[in-house]
């Protein structure tokens, strides 16, 4: 039988008018045993989802999740009283690692719940299921959307550490590596782009849905990118953008206010 960690939402939050205890903040109480590490647990949740307790579960969950790896959180007594308390449960995997090795299922989410994770589409990162059972026996089981993020500063070795964190999770997720290769190159030359000629930190991000395969990398430099235009083949660089027309189906630039993001999508198997 799994274990079962029970937890108040009102015992994670800070004062307000949606009844949370004030100033302080409330240990989660241990399991009696308390389970190994690595074993997955039932977190049974109760009381008010709001929006000053996200901040709270989310550290819990995350908690919880870098300890057993496997989490069933029962949210069947959960009220929720504010719509994007939802995205907690999101955030709190990602911040815990990327599937495999971190497992996040719901159970029992009543109907005004189970809607706004769908709408919100933390469902598609998130199991979701009826009951404490069916979430336990298909906790294993892989999320709609596969995701993966990291931080670089501007180092000489964030193109590197970027390639080594792609090339780990897409083995983990079973990309083909023909798909594999073409991200290892996407990001090695978008991270260099932002390290050498962007002078800035950057974010990079993986998703995996069906079979395609999206590449992302932020930075922080309003510089515009030029187009991809064939390199000088005597110039000792230049040939990042080039490189990635050349091993993504597609690709694209988004600016923001305070830097932009160049995605690459590949196809897998």
């Amino acid at each position: 039988m799994e274990t079962r960690i029970e937890l108040a939402l009102e015992t994670t939050g800070t004062s307000g008018a949606d009844g949370a205890h004030a100033g302080r903040d409330v240990a989660l109480p241990p399991a009696d045993p308390d389970p190994p590490p690595g074993s997955p647990v039932v977190v049974a949740l109760s009381g008010r989802l709001s929006e000053r307790a996200v901040r709270p579960l989310v550290q819990r969950l995350h908690a919880l999740l870098v300890r057993h790896g496997g989490v069933v959180a029962d949210v069947s007594a959960v009220e929720l009283t504010h719509s994007g308390a939802v995205h907690a449960f999101a955030e709190a995997a990602a911040r815990a690692g990327e599937w495999p090795d971190v497992r996040l299922a719901l159970a029992g989410p009543d109907a005004t719940l189970a809607a706004l994770l769908v709408s919100s589409r933390v469902a598609e990162r998130v199991l979701v299921h009826p009951d404490v059972a069916t979430a336990v026996a298909h906790l294993d089981d892989r999320p709609e959307l596969l995701r993966g993020c990291w931080h670089f500063e501007v180092d000489p070795r964030a193109p590197g550490d970027a390639r080594g964190h792609v090339r780990r999770v897409c083995r983990r997720w079973g990309i083909d590596e023909d798909a594999r290769e073409a991200a290892e190159i996407v990001v090695t030359e978008l991270v260099t782009n932002a390290v050498e000629h962007a002078s800035s930190a950057s974010v990079v991000e993986v998703w995996r849905r069906d079979r395609s395969l999206r590449l992302m990398v932020r930075d922080f430099d309003l510089t515009v990118l030029p187009g991809a235009h064939l390199p000088d083949p005597t110039a000792p660089r230049g040939r990042g953008l080039a490189m990635v027309a050349a091993v993504a189906q597609s690709w694209g630039v988004e600016p923001h206010r305070d830097g932009k993001t160049v995605w690459a999508q590949m196809e897998t198997v």
